[in-house]
């Protein structure tokens, strides 16, 4: 009776939601506290004061998304991660996709990005802002991969549950330029995202250096049932609103070749400088073609996947 009591009080006090997955928020709440907040010791310049503490809050807000894309500011996305193939010759990496770091040793992503042409991911880029320089308040590492997984029910060459996981070799040491994105923890029909990555800025286009972000708006689901009506192969059973967010702009502007399996994302309500990934780059048919939405990931809908995969392995 005491236990039910306690569980009935604790869904009351914790926001619309949150009840069912609230190690999700605290684990979002320690983070924060862990890369953000510094603990300083001061006294007064008198003899015996007692050396008193307090905490300095550095969790910072950036500049407002600027609508058709602009490249990200130093420490904006420390969650993104871009996957590759370090070539058994050589030091070349052939990047293909994107991720978002979402714990020490996983990087979440689209399951058709866990092998490419060149063969199966095998290093991650955490820390990185340009590709072409030194120069850009940027902490890039390469991180070996150990394994990865597919959501079981994904079936290639099908894009449906278009979700995996990256293992990396070793854990990741949380600092400004690189710690996770928070998981959603409701699944609310939110209407306008923030998509990051590498990928290319129109069709054709060879992927940007620099990592870039946009703001998309939410469609309504017929769109995307439209949009998909002739990719029998990718979607023989059309959208599917369950589990697939569909996302784009009524202008030039887009997520593009190159950005599959990185996020789209919210702000954090509490925390500025912090955020929630809500979906993943799945596919597109004609990207930044204004008014043809792309299809994402509904990562909600895998939260018991991803928490028990991560558990688990």
């Amino acid at each position: 009776m005491i236990l039910v009591l306690l569980s009935l009080l604790l869904s009351l006090l914790l926001p619309c939601g949150l009840g069912q997955h609230s190690d999700i928020v605290r684990s979002c709440t320690r983070l924060k506290q862990s890369v953000f907040e510094e603990k300083l010791d001061y006294s007064f310049l008198f003899p015996g004061a007692p050396i008193q503490r307090r905490t300095v809050d550095n969790c910072r807000s950036y500049t407002p998304l600027i609508v058709g894309g602009h490249p990200a500011n130093p420490k904006e996305f420390p969650h993104m991660a871009r996957l590759g193939r370090r070539l058994e010759l050589g030091r070349r990496i052939d990047w293909f996709c994107g991720g978002t770091l979402i714990s020490e040793r996983f990087v979440l992503t689209a399951a058709h990005c866990l092998e490419s042409e060149q063969g199966e991911v095998n290093v991650v880029r955490l820390g990185e802002l340009d590709f072409d320089t030194f120069e850009d308040d940027a902490a890039p590492r390469d991180y070996n991969v150990a394994g990865y997984l597919t959501h079981p029910n994904y079936a290639d060459p099908q894009l449906y549950h278009d979700i995996g996981l990256v293992k990396l070799a070793e854990d990741v040491i949380y600092d400004l330029y690189k710690h996770p994105a928070c998981l959603p923890f409701d699944d609310q029909r939110y209407s306008s995202f923030i998509a990051v990555g590498w990928g290319s800025t129109g069709f054709a286009v060879k992927p940007s250096a620099k990592l870039l972000k946009v703001k998309l708006d939410r469609y309504e689901d017929w769109v995307c049932q439209k949009v998909l009506s002739r990719q029998l192969e990718e979607y023989p059973h059309g959208f599917d609103a369950s589990t697939q967010v569909c996302v784009g702009s009524d202008r030039a502007q887009d997520t593009c070749n190159g950005d599959s399996g990185g996020p789209i994302l919210m702000y954090h309500q509490n925390y500025p400088c912090m955020y929630h990934v809500m979906g993943i780059t799945s596919a597109g048919v004609s990207c930044g073609t204004p008014g043809i939405p792309g299809i994402y990931t509904r990562v909600y809908r895998y939260l018991d996947w991803i928490t028990q995969t991560i558990a688990k392995y």
